[in-house]
């Protein structure tokens, strides 16, 4: 996403009316862009008297939507004297630009960066109108803004602020249950396991990317030579745990003197709180030991396939 250097927001059904009235066709066409005519697939399109469309011509921006011709995603429409505005989001990249740039002054467009999902700050407060990013909890109150082109969100002001109209939405995340009874088999061999890595974890230079690289490359060995298979990204970070890895793992858990129990050890420690760019994380308060119970325990659900969702994640109206 991109802040531009020119600012071309549509802060008003006013705005929008007269910049159509007011704006040259580019050249050889019946095209009125919405701001910087470099960007002609951003333009606005007068539907009627009263209402305007923000749109892009995917046709020109195939790459990222293919080509489907004009996608609205703003709305300005004129109401009894009320200006309403209707946002839409498909989830591409490039409309979280779109949405950046052109969005009103006061209803800004925001990802949140710990969740990834995408917002509009109603009222936003911020006094660098022009240039700064928007935020969380910068204005009156932050609307989701679901990546659905069939879930929009809809503003309206008649005089200084904007009021929200229409459905207001909310992100569920995936509910999951654990398999007790698959777990329970399991669990005494993973504790054994754990109460020894965590006797033994600060003698291990985890945090050396080099260390951590050799540790994997013999386990990807290992499992190769024992047509185990596996997969792994290009950063050697599992991405998917097949049934033989599952096996693997378990036989490992339960031999004190398998040849992997180090290398299974350095998998887990590598992303767990117990380690850092700088080595070895002190364990001070139950908390933190808290902590990192809770981060094994996810590993260990997780390799072992004991997750079940009740439900995936999904958007739902408030």
């Amino acid at each position: 996403m991109v802040l531009r250097n020119t600012d071309n927001r549509v802060n008003s059904f006013r705005d929008i009316a007269n910049r159509y009235a007011n704006t040259k066709p580019i050249r050889g066409t019946k095209v009125i862009p919405i701001g910087d005519r470099r960007y002609k697939w951003e333009r606005i399109i007068k539907v009627s008297d009263t209402r305007y469309d923000m749109v892009i011509d995917t046709n020109f921006v195939y790459y990222n939507y293919g080509r489907n011709g004009m996608k609205t995603l703003v709305s300005w429409e004129l109401k009894n004297d009320i200006d309403v505005v209707t946002i839409y989001n498909d989830g591409v990249i490039m409309t979280y630009t779109f949405l950046e740039n052109l969005l009103p002054h006061d209803l800004r467009f925001f990802v949140l960066g710990s969740s990834g999902r995408q917002y509009i700050s109603m009222n936003w407060r911020i006094s660098d109108r022009r240039w700064s990013w928007a935020g969380a909890d910068q204005g009156d109150k932050d609307f989701y803004l679901p990546k659905d082109m069939g879930k929009p969100l809809q503003f309206a002001r008649k005089h200084a602020k904007w009021q929200h109209i229409g459905k207001e939405y909310v992100f569920k995340y995936a509910m999951t249950q654990v398999n007790k009874e698959a777990k329970a088999e399991i669990k005494p061999h993973a504790d054994k396991f754990y109460t020894w890595v965590t006797t033994m974890y600060a003698m291990l230079p985890v945090h050396d990317w080099e260390y951590r690289s050799k540790m994997r490359d013999e386990f990807e060995d290992y499992m190769n030579e024992h047509d185990i298979n596996h997969y792994s990204n290009r950063y050697g970070r599992e991405y998917r745990i097949t049934p033989q890895q599952e096996k693997l793992y378990l036989n490992i858990m339960k031999d004190d003197s398998h040849p992997m129990r180090l290398h299974l050890a350095i998998n887990w420690l590598g992303a767990s709180p117990l380690y850092g760019y700088q080595g070895v994380q002190p364990i001070e308060t139950k908390e933190e030991a808290s902590k990192v119970r809770a981060n094994w325990n996810r590993w260990v659900n997780k390799t072992f396939g004991l997750n079940k969702n009740i439900h995936e994640d999904r958007v739902e109206e408030k």
